[in-house]
């Protein structure tokens, strides 16, 4: 018997106001996520991005490690699977990360 779940890596639940950035720079609007892994991350939005688009958010990364709490991180990534029913009326989207970068403290 196989185990249903593909995830590649364990998922943490994480409520966090996001800010999404779309492609190259296009303007930005918010999202709130559900939960997320070194892999990817589960969010929702009021706004539909389409599966495959390349998108961008700055994330503060939970940590089991003291010194580590609180780091903040561009996540960046395609989106990989959108829901297919709404929930409170947000669409939830799924982006599988492909690179990250540490955000400056400034």
């Amino acid at each position: 018997m196989s185990d249903p779940d593909r995830r590649r890596a364990q998922r943490i639940a994480l409520r966090q106001e996001v800010s999404l950035v779309i492609g190259d720079g296009e303007p930005g609007f918010a999202a709130v996520t559900e939960n997320f892994s070194s892999a990817g991350i589960l969010l929702y939005a009021g706004q539909l991005i389409q599966v495959g688009s390349r998108v961008g958010l700055l994330l503060v990364v939970p940590s089991v490690e003291p010194e580590m709490e609180n780091r903040r991180m561009w996540c960046f990534g395609k989106v990989v699977r959108v829901e297919k029913a709404l929930k409170e009326g947000k669409f939830g989207m799924a982006i599988g990360f492909q690179s990250f970068e540490e955000a400056s403290q400034a």
